[in-house]
């Protein structure tokens, strides 16, 4: 498992939280400040969702510059296992497996175009 960089999924995760933090942030304050509808948050969450994994995964393959997929999906992996079991935690919502469809196909959409675009970008 040479071909597989801990520290460059590690790196990618991180970054996929912080721009989702980052991106919420935003979101919220647009809210707050203008007049832009609350009935667009599932499509802001979606959004930011998808955003966060593309880029953690393209900083996680960049960064190992070899295996782009492979540190595409893993980062995608565990940012969607975290919002699975942080949305369970703190939502009071019952679980749909059409959302859990819906955020699998963005997982693998997000985090292999982010290893694909992460090795385009790399310098190895």
């Amino acid at each position: 498992m040479d071909f597989i960089k801990v520290n460059s999924i590690i790196r990618g995760f991180t970054w996929a939280l912080l721009i989702s933090v980052i991106l919420s942030l935003i979101i919220t304050l647009l809210l707050y400040f203008t007049s832009v509808s609350e009935a667009l948050l599932p499509s802001f969450a979606t959004l930011i969702f998808f955003i966060s994994i593309l880029l953690g995964s393209t900083i996680s393959a960049r960064h190992a510059g070899n295996s782009g997929l492979i540190h595409g999906l893993v980062v995608g992996l565990l940012f969607l296992t975290f919002s699975l079991i942080l949305s369970l935690l703190i939502s009071t919502d019952p679980f749909s497996w059409f959302l859990f469809a819906k955020k699998i196909t963005y997982t693998f959409i997000g985090g292999a175009l982010g290893g694909v675009i992460g090795i385009g970008l790399s310098n190895h």
